[in-house]
């Protein structure tokens, strides 16, 4: 069974976290209230864990259709394998909207941080 991350929608209690895990069936349908304080919340993305086989290269996920990219810096990215674009790169300006909608909704998603 996985389990799926949920957060309250107006995110203002004062006895909850904010974001929590429900072991959940794929079938079951998205809980719609907070268990603890009865508010309510929605389910959202949250980081994901595929397991493939030890010795699958980039070559190989290239070879299965796939295109890997590593982060260079901020706003930009090179592809590593695969059939996609050589570059992504973003404009100042994307980069500084990103930076500030991270800002001003306090939430931040950072794919490349190792916890």
């Amino acid at each position: 069974m996985p389990i799926y991350e949920y957060e309250l929608v107006d995110d203002d209690c004062l006895m909850c976290p904010g974001r929590f895990s429900v072991l959940q069936g794929l079938e079951d349908e998205p809980i719609g209230y907070c268990p603890t304080c009865g508010l309510p919340c929605k389910k959202v993305v949250s980081r994901a864990t595929i397991k493939t086989k030890a010795d699958l290269s980039y070559e190989q996920a290239a070879k299965k259709g796939m295109t890997t990219y590593k982060r260079v810096k901020e706003g930009q990215w090179e592809k590593i394998a695969g059939e996609g674009v050589d570059g992504i790169i973003g404009t100042a300006e994307d980069v500084a909207a990103v930076n500030e909608e991270q800002k001003s909704s306090g939430k931040v998603l950072d794919l490349d941080k190792k916890e």
